[in-house]
């Protein structure tokens, strides 16, 4: 039932979300998060038993009425849209719920203010408030298609804008080496425009990985489009969103095609590599993609498929690059 709101709330997100975000920006800020409890909540009930826990961001499930309402727009809180939002906070560690000690207690819940900061920093809190639907509209416009030709013939990749810089000053396109390398004779055409954004190489040379099949370019990016930070953590069975560009029959165009699944394993290849093994369903026109979590966080780059023939017919297992190997190689390029 809480998956079904969240669904629907991610398509035209409420009052709600705005007014939640915005506390949540209060509430790192030491200053401002008193100021706030004690303006809005001296009239509730046994303040000044309570005013000491309250500023140490404790609080009741009623108090975050008073607060979110202070942060909106004037017009009040649905208390139905803002319970599974509740619940999502505690879900993902931002609030802790203390419930346990009972409806007589003076607080029942806590913000975890330093996970809250590092949520802020890495722009994805509204990611875990809003679900997978949400962020596969949001990094839409951080995933473009990467247009090759090779020996006179149009093919398309995928790519996704990424840094580990949050300041946003540097930012890099990763793609699949072999969607754009040259030894293998194919010539990077460009990008696509997503929505009015664009992006252009600053030195117009992609640098190849000199092992794993990833390659990058720097770029200069219009409408600052939201990087994806490549640092998720794998985790088996965890739910993955891939974005990419396959060839769609019959389609005029290039479109981007988002694929929930979840992550299978994490395996090594004969060759030494380690994989990331995922349900997703991606093929050619998808390798460079990303694989996010649900916090948009990426675990890994789509790079190929592992085929095993046997009797019955032929078994494919989408593989992707884990994150961790794209942050040490974009790291020199972003600091």
């Amino acid at each position: 039932m809480v998956a079904r709101i969240l669904d629907e709330i991610s398509n035209n997100p409420p009052k709600e979300v705005k007014a939640l975000l915005k506390l949540a920006g209060i509430v790192v800020q030491d200053d401002e998060y008193i100021k706030l409890v004690n303006e809005q909540l001296r009239k509730t009930p046994h303040f000044e038993k309570r005013k000491y826990f309250l500023e140490m961001r404790h609080f009741h499930t009623q108090d975050i009425l008073f607060l979110m309402h202070a942060c909106g727009d004037g017009s009040g809180i649905n208390t139905a849209t803002l319970m599974p939002l509740l619940r999502r906070l505690i879900d993902w560690g931002l609030v802790l719920d203390q419930s346990m000690f009972g409806g007589l207690a003076l607080v029942d819940h806590m913000w975890n203010k330093d996970r809250i900061a590092q949520f802020l920093q890495l722009n994805i809190l509204d990611n875990v408030l809003l679900g997978p639907s949400y962020i596969a509209r949001k990094y839409s416009r951080s995933v473009p298609a990467v247009y090759v030709c090779k020996d006179g013939n149009e093919y398309t990749g995928t790519g996704f804008l990424t840094t580990t810089n949050t300041s946003g000053k540097k930012f890099v396109i990763v793609s699949a080496k072999h969607n754009i390398d040259s030894e293998e004779k194919i010539e990077f055409v460009g990008f696509n425009e997503i929505d009015g954004c664009t992006y252009t190489p600053i030195s117009g040379k992609w640098i190849l990985h000199p092992k794993l099949d990833l390659a990058l370019i720097e770029v200069k990016c219009e409408r600052n489009p939201p990087p994806i930070f490549p640092i998720g953590t794998p985790l088996v069975l965890s739910r993955t969103i891939t974005l990419g560009y396959p060839s769609i029959a019959t389609t005029d165009s290039s479109y981007m095609l988002a694929h929930g699944g979840e992550l299978n394993a994490i395996v090594n290849t004969y060759h030494g590599e380690d994989r990331l093994i995922i349900s997703n369903f991606v093929s050619p026109g998808n390798s460079g993609g990303p694989v996010l979590d649900e916090a948009g966080l990426c675990l890994g780059v789509v790079v190929n498929s592992f085929e095993t023939q046997h009797q019955g017919g032929t078994e494919k297992a989408n593989s992707a690059i884990p994150a961790r190997h794209v942050l040490d190689f974009i790291s020199p390029f972003c600091n």
